[in-house]
């Protein structure tokens, strides 16, 4: 007979948050939305242990299927929008079929890969884009192109994930690359195409990343144009591929992103909707690049859409579990993973169960061998007053940049759910609202899951994984107290200034009160040595992401994470007075005895870079923050010798 498992909820408190979830008012659907698409797909070969690919960025028509979320009276569904898409041209092995999605391909590999990536740039050059304009605070560099493996623990430097490369299109001026030559080093300027390559570690931990340009200036465009894809370390030993009811169930994919286009067109094939600097910046006097100021697009989308497809449907059978990778490849929204009842559905709500954050296996320390893992809440906690609140919140938000690895099981009854942004008609719902169903009862959701009872003798997957398998899979040793610093090392206030830096563009987005310098490193951190970081935010709401080095949560506010957290991308609430006032672009609750004061909340989380020596960044991943200046060039130097750090010691996991 199987063992028995045990439903235990850790924390506790999300039983009851999930339950509060499961009974809110139903919302209105607008409409059923078509099977979800995944993008296509190529795995490494297990032979060589190796994956090569052809990446071509090129100006092209896209259908994004679905209702139109700006109906006119020529498109009212499937709107075709021009984006820079990024297309898979080659690969060794075979990839499955193209579909023509929004969205990149999905990359798969294995630790202890080798991973070549040749990438294109079929794009023309364009000084009204922008390509012949060098700024740290204004967007700039629209058909400049490169490539981050965001999450992933490679080496910084090229011809791995270098993101101060700036891979121009043929024909551009000898002056443009001689300029970018003053500011980045010769070495980081080409034309037309380069060839990346990556070196796996054999430790490194499976779960769910992914792939974006990071050209400084233009990565929100980039963003904006479907320049993305999700890129999974697969681990069929000693990761979550390992595990049988991962192995049986049926896997999701789920690039969320914004197509925020101009809807001053048709949005059909003889005038599709245009992606631009004023869609995407708003910003009437830096689009303009030397030229007149341009207009304000009277219609733009800033609907999220799903693999490039809006208010697609994902089917489940009742009690079926599936695997779900959810990445956040927004622009800067945040996203509450809560799926509400639609349709007078009185059935519970999918319970999701935790199996990874940002790709790092979400390890409980106390777990017993009969706990699943952790079940994500349904609705927030709006001023948390533990650490079980700050982890339902962690868990339940996912910022721009972040994923989640999910179980996600189906109720034993029939039932209709939606997923929603955090705003409802363009406007920020108050955490409070957030997760409840009658606070969404006019708006539309991201995508749909519809619940039907098996009518079949198919089989499908019912099991979910224990928390005592995820605690044996490879994930990074745990920093403890006694290694890391009592306090913090490593400080940073994210902020904002009024004109000083930039002042057609109004102000720039600031890191302890400068922009974004290439020319020297703004922050030096030591191989090995153990960093207690502190990051606050002086107004509106952040994504700290640093790139190469995942860190370990330690306190949210006056509170402390229940057990180790892995993030290599983190919310940053707003001040207090800014969120009381609604001066906050998400209404994050604050940790603490008041949380209506004038200062943001201090994150803390311990880092001790590893294996790897040289140059990469820090930045805000709302990317129109890091566009405008919001990141700081780092340097990992070697140990100092003769000398040790806090902590020496070598890069180790768990190994099985």
């Amino acid at each position: 007979m199987p063992k028995k498992i045990t439903r235990n909820l850790l924390p506790g408190k999300l039983a009851g948050l999930a339950i509060m979830g499961a009974m809110a008012v139903p919302a209105a659907v607008l409409a059923d939305g078509a099977p979800l698409q995944l993008p296509q797909s190529v795995s490494s070969d297990q032979k060589t242990k190796s994956l090569k690919v052809e990446l071509e960025v090129k100006s092209e028509a896209y259908t994004l299927s679905g209702p139109s979320p700006t109906p006119n009276d020529s498109t009212k569904s499937n709107p075709v929008v021009k984006a820079r898409g990024i297309k898979l041209t080659g690969s060794q092995p075979k990839a499955s079929q193209a579909n023509g999605l929004l969205v990149g391909p999905t990359l798969r590999i294995r630790p202890g890969d080798k991973f070549d990536a040749k990438l294109i740039n079929s794009l023309s050059y364009s000084e009204s884009e922008g390509d012949g304009s060098h700024s740290m605070t204004n967007p700039h560099g629209f058909d400049v192109i490169n490539l981050h493996t965001h999450g992933l623990h490679v080496s910084p430097n090229s011809p791995s994930d270098n993101v101060l490369l700036s891979i121009y299109p043929q024909g551009t001026p000898d002056y443009v690359l001689q300029d970018c030559g003053n500011e980045s080093g010769q070495a980081n300027c080409v034309t037309g195409q380069y060839r990346y390559s990556y070196n796996i570690p054999s430790n490194h931990p499976s779960g769910t990343y992914w792939y974006h340009a990071h050209k400084h200036g233009a990565v929100s465009m980039h963003l904006a144009d479907g320049f993305a894809g999700a890129l999974i370390i697969e681990d069929p030993k000693h990761g979550l591929e390992s595990l049988p009811a991962v192995q049986k169930a049926q896997e999701q994919i789920l690039m969320l992103q914004e197509a925020q286009y101009n809807g001053d067109h048709k949005g059909d094939s003889t005038d599709p909707y245009q992606i631009t600097c004023m869609s995407v910046y708003f910003n009437n006097t830096g689009c303009a690049f030397g030229g007149p100021n341009l207009p304000t697009p009277k219609v733009t989308n800033n609907a999220i859409s799903v693999n490039g497809q809006f208010q697609p449907s994902i089917s489940m059978r009742t009690n079926e579990a599936q695997l779900w990778r959810v990445i956040n490849g927004t622009i800067g929204n945040v996203v509450p993973m809560c799926l509400l009842p639609l349709n007078g559905t009185t059935a519970p709500s999918p319970t999701s169960y935790v199996l990874a954050t940002d790709g790092v296996p979400l390890q409980r320390p106390t777990a017993s061998t009969t706990d699943l893992p952790v079940i994500m809440g349904l609705t927030p906690a709006a001023t948390p007053i533990n650490g079980d609140d700050v982890l339902n919140n962690e868990l339940l938000f996912l910022a721009a940049g972040q994923r989640l690895d999910m179980m996600v099981q189906a109720p034993s009854k029939a039932g209709t759910y939606g997923l929603y942004d955090s705003a409802v008609a363009g406007t920020g719902l108050p955490i409070r609202q957030l997760c409840q169903a009658s606070a969404y009862a006019n708006a539309t959701p991201i995508l749909t899951v519809s619940v039907t009872d098996s009518a079949s003798d198919i089989a499908y997957n019912t099991a979910i994984p224990t928390q005592a398998e995820l605690n044996k899979l490879n994930a990074p040793k745990t920093i403890t107290v006694e290694q890391s610093p009592q306090l913090p090392t490593q400080g940073l206030v994210y902020g904002f200034t009024t004109n000083t830096y930039a002042n057609k563009d109004g102000g720039a987005s600031v890191v302890n009160g400068r922009v974004f310098n290439p020319l020297r490193s703004q922050r030096d951190l030591v191989l090995n040595q153990v960093d207690k970081w502190a990051v606050q935010s002086a107004a509106d709401t952040h994504m700290f992401h640093i790139h190469i080095n995942s860190f370990q949560l330690v306190s949210r506010g006056q509170l402390d994470y229940p057990f180790p957290v892995w993030r290599d991308t983190l919310l940053v609430n707003c001040a207090g007075v800014a969120e009381k006032n609604g001066g906050c672009s998400f209404p994050g609750g604050l940790t603490g005895t008041n949380p209506s004061g004038n200062y943001g909340e201090v994150v803390q989380f311990v880092q001790q870079p590893l294996d790897y020596t040289g140059s990469l960044v820090e930045h805000c991943h709302n990317v129109s923050h890091e566009d405008n200046g919001m990141m700081e060039l780092v340097e990992i130097l070697p140990p100092i010798q003769g000398k040790k750090g806090k902590s020496g010691n070598p890069h180790k996991v768990h190994s099985h």
